[in-house]
């Protein structure tokens, strides 16, 4: 099943070079439908992206609210007609888009259409994609688990976790989520984080030096 799911979906990841934040472009690959999770300000690059391939964006997933990764919504929402869906505790974070440097001045207010659950499952082209809340980041963050593979947004990094000293961050819950909602998937889940490069679950587990498994220490 893992590898049928890999042959079935294809993922594509545009970088925003200022925040070094990931967007990834996900397509089933015997359609020309994709979704989009976290486009921020290297949107201009995905919709070219998109209008090359001739493809679609059926929906925009966001893991938090945080304007690096949500600056590109109102952008790829006029352009492609799709819905965009965060945690209801991240509306909040929508208001403060425009305060993160880097954020052009003009930026249209940041919709959402849709929200997400903890343990949700939407069904897109006959796969399952999990939502998986973990707050801590932020108080509405999330983590997409697509089979092997989760997108993990600025939850886990590879050797990292996202920060707490935000408004709506907490750590204690940060350390909660990940011990108790993120490192119970397989080990070898792959995770694709929301700043650099991915990784897995076995590897955090043992090597991120914020919050290392009880079996490693």
């Amino acid at each position: 099943m893992t590898e049928t799911l890999r042959d079935l979906i294809d993922l594509s990841i545009v970088v925003d070079p200022t925040y070094d934040q990931n967007c990834y472009v996900i397509r089933r690959r015997d359609t020309r439908d994709v979704l989009l999770v976290d486009p921020g300000l290297q949107h201009a690059r995905v919709l070219d992206l998109l209008d090359g391939s001739d493809l679609r964006c059926e929906r925009i997933l966001l893991t938090h609210g945080h304007g690096d990764h949500v600056s590109g919504v109102p952008a790829i929402r006029a352009a492609q007609q799709c819905p965009a869906a965060i945690h209801p505790a991240d509306r909040e974070q929508l208001l403060f888009v425009h305060f993160l440097p880097g954020i052009p001045e003009d930026l249209p207010d940041v919709q959402v259409d849709e929200e997400l659950s903890d343990g949700q499952v939407l069904h897109w082209h006959d796969l399952d994609i999990e939502v998986i809340h973990t707050p801590g980041h932020t108080g509405g963050s999330v983590c997409f688990r697509i089979g092997p593979d989760l997108l993990s947004g600025d939850t886990l990094f590879r050797r990292g976790v996202g920060r707490a000293d935000l408004p709506g961050g907490d750590w204690p819950s940060l350390m909660f989520s990940i011990e108790n909602k993120v490192y119970t998937l397989p080990p070898e889940t792959v995770v694709y984080p929301g700043h650099g490069q991915r990784t897995t679950i076995r590897e955090e587990q043992e090597l991120n030096p914020y919050v290392v498994h009880p079996r490693y220490r």
